[in-house]
């Protein structure tokens, strides 16, 4: 037993410090996704440790038991933003009379053909804008279908090599770039939603992972965030960032794009809202997102059930400042 515990103690310690080292290769990235996976790993750990030393009476197990706090309280620092008990980034609204605009984002997974239970879910709640991402031709023809009546507005890049994008929309598109910011076979898009109260400008981004099936290092997703966040930097009016970010809500990148930009995360204060893996519960981790800027106050904000994707849509309801 004591083994076993040196063993995964070391492991943990391992995955814990890894992503301290500020690399973009793959290996040094991953360890940031299973934080909340890694403080209940933490925590039973110590449980066993701490019923081994009653039992054994070793000293050095004490001193593990030690190191064991310090990665248990070092962890609870990490995800403590992202629990209801921190302190709400972006404040609620209480005031049901606001404008509000409403947002589904699905990363559909691309070779899910379940497209009738995705469509069910996503019209589950009203909504004005929605963006599903990993969408080839065959889930174009799927999806406009369905919601080409509600939703005229569209701009649709539908491409098989899982990052397809296409964005409806209720509300008029007064201006848009579709753009392709830093590999030519990867999209984003850039618009202005002409809303009754004010015009909002959204961007809907999908940047490659850090994985080696897709890409080693992570510089692709992090140039793309942090020149969306340059540019929302420089915006005065109502700002709208979503997509699937392939990275975690807690992240340092997306702490710098949180910083940087000026955007407020919906997540901190009220919950992780893990979208990813979706078959998987207790290997869950927040990818898809939304921030925006001091425009918005927040109505609701939950994620969707299970609709064939390996991720979870999220809907975010956000009230409108007036003034």
């Amino acid at each position: 037993m004591n083994t076993t515990l040196v063993i995964l103690s070391f492991l943990l310690i391992l995955a814990t410090l890894l992503p301290l080292i500020r690399s973009d290769y793959w290996v040094f990235r991953v360890f940031e996704f299973p934080r909340y996976q890694k403080w209940w790993i933490c925590a039973g750990l110590m449980v066993f440790t701490i019923a081994y030393i009653f039992e054994s009476n070793e000293i050095w197990m004490g001193r593990l038991f030690g190191v064991q706090t310090l990665i248990f309280v070092y962890l609870s620092y990490q995800i403590f933003p992202f629990t209801p008990f921190s302190r709400k980034h972006l404040k609620g609204n209480k005031d049901p009379d606001k404008p509000n605009i409403r947002f589904v984002i699905s990363n559909v997974y691309q070779y899910n053909r379940k497209h009738h239970k995705l469509i069910g879910e996503v019209t589950r709640f009203e909504s004005d804008v929605m963006v599903f991402v990993e969408t080839d031709k065959w889930w174009e023809e799927r999806l406009s279908e369905a919601l080409n009546e509600s939703f005229p507005h569209q701009i649709l890049c539908p491409i098989d090599n899982t990052y397809g994008m296409l964005l409806y929309s209720k509300l008029p598109i007064a201006d848009y770039d579709l753009r392709y910011l830093i590999k030519d076979d990867i999209p984003s898009i850039r618009c202005v939603l002409a809303h009754d109260s004010c015009d909002i400008t959204f961007y809907a981004v999908h940047p490659e992972p850090p994985v080696p099936s897709e890409n080693p290092k992570s510089t692709a997703r992090d140039k793309e965030l942090a020149r969306v966040a340059k540019e929302v930097s420089k915006i005065d009016g109502p700002v709208v960032v979503a997509g699937d970010l392939n990275d975690v809500a807690w992240s340092y990148t997306t702490e710098n794009f949180v910083n940087e930009s000026g955007l407020f995360d919906p997540r901190r204060g009220r919950g992780m809202y893990s979208t990813f893996h979706a078959n998987y519960p207790f290997l869950r981790w927040p990818l898809d997102h939304l921030f925006c800027s001091d425009h918005f106050e927040l109505n609701r904000m939950r994620c969707l059930r299970n609709s064939g994707s390996d991720h979870l849509p999220i809907y975010v309801d956000l009230s409108i400042k007036e003034g």
